[in-house]
């Protein structure tokens, strides 16, 4: 039947997507900056940095936060894993909108 491959499916989707513990939504940007110090080196060519910059909408405000370098592979895994479960929840949409049109067309 084919309401039972798609649940099993959906089963498969549900114990693949990543924990909830381990998502981050944000935007992750590398900078370079320039310091106020004019003999700086930054401010003939090589510049500070560079410096990891989060940034996130938060009740209609976009806010950013920098992130210290030993940190950034924690926010790339939480950025991975959030596009990783939006895709799978957009898959388990489409499967649960299957079978719902399976089982109303066989009432």
């Amino acid at each position: 039947m084919e309401v039972a491959k798609l649940e099993a499916k959906r089963e498969k989707i549900i114990k693949a997507a990543p924990s909830l513990k381990k998502i981050l939504r944000t935007t992750i940007n590398k900078y370079h900056l320039t310091c106020g110090y004019r003999k700086c080196h930054c401010h003939k060519g090589k510049k500070h940095g560079p410096f990891i910059y989060l940034t996130a909408t938060i009740s209609g405000k976009t806010k950013g936060y920098f992130v210290q370098q030993k940190m950034v592979k924690e926010v790339k895994t939480g950025v991975s894993n959030y596009n990783k479960l939006w895709k799978y929840i957009c898959e388990l949409c489409e499967i649960n909108r299957k079978i719902l049109w399976i089982k109303k067309k066989l009432c």
